[in-house]
């Protein structure tokens, strides 16, 4: 019910009626109030005060329904940031910060700078340092906090969240992560190794385990890491021969729930 020039007069309720589609399409100003406007009765289109009454409510409506239309595009994954990007990974169950291991100073050589292994090489003197077989592993929280690392994490979440656990995908997946020269290398019963194909940074490295919680590695099935970025020794296609500058393949153990 409405007043209007002390008279009472009712609308029916599907005057006022929108459609939540059409509110979030983008519309054209003015369009939304000239379509509700068409829909009064016969007898009030010569009512100029209460029309521009109505005109201005719906003109209220309409504006609000315009600054709706744009909310969806800050909230594409492809493009979004900060806030917004953390509210699309909270919608996958990947939240920026999470608990690892952390990677201790491990006393030895890096052999001319081709050492990829999982750990940091430093001297015999560096503070804190410690060997191999005296693993002090304890737990440290990581956050990423770097908008186009955070994406391709996400954009790796959705298979997993999907169960799109074929190969395809799990290679997919890791190249959101590592960029195109990432593959998955091996795979065999139980165990599935994925190479990223190039040197980690030491951020990249540390965030190994968080990399492995996003992937789509099916349930039941270990994954494992491999470092290298050389061709591998093997028999057949797809692999190099012993005396190519061939290097082993050595799945890691990437420490994705464990330290141990």
């Amino acid at each position: 019910m409405f007043t209007f020039d002390n008279e009472e007069v009712t609308f029916d309720s599907e005057y006022w009626r929108f459609d939540i589609v059409g509110i979030f399409d983008c519309i054209e100003p003015g369009a939304l109030v000239e379509q509700e406007l068409d829909k009064i009765a016969t007898q009030y289109r010569e009512a100029a005060k209460f029309l521009s009454l109505v005109r201005a409510y719906l003109g209220e409506t309409e504006a609000a329904a315009r600054a709706a239309c744009l909310i969806p595009q800050y909230f594409d994954i492809d493009s979004a940031g900060g806030d917004q990007l953390t509210i699309i990974g909270k919608w996958l169950g990947f939240q920026r910060c999470h608990c690892v291991c952390d990677v201790p100073d491990v006393v030895g050589y890096d052999c001319g700078g081709s050492y990829t292994g999982p750990f940091n090489l430093v001297g015999y003197c560096a503070p804190g340092s410690t060997w191999l077989d005296c693993p002090p592993l304890g737990s440290s929280t990581l956050c990423l906090d770097d908008d186009e690392t955070f994406r391709g994490f996400a954009k790796a979440r959705r298979y997993q969240m999907l169960g799109l656990y074929d190969l395809a995908s799990l290679q997919a997946a890791a190249r959101h992560i590592w960029g195109s020269t990432a593959s998955v290398i091996d795979s065999r019963v139980g165990q599935v190794t994925i190479a990223p194909g190039r040197a980690l940074t030491a951020d990249e490295t540390a965030q190994l385990p968080i990399a492995f919680r996003v992937l789509p590695v099916a349930p039941g099935i270990r994954g494992r890491v491999h470092l290298g970025t050389g061709p591998i020794a093997g028999y057949g296609a797809g692999w190099s021969g012993y005396c190519e500058s061939a290097e082993w393949l050595c799945p890691a153990d990437p420490h994705t729930y464990t330290c141990t």
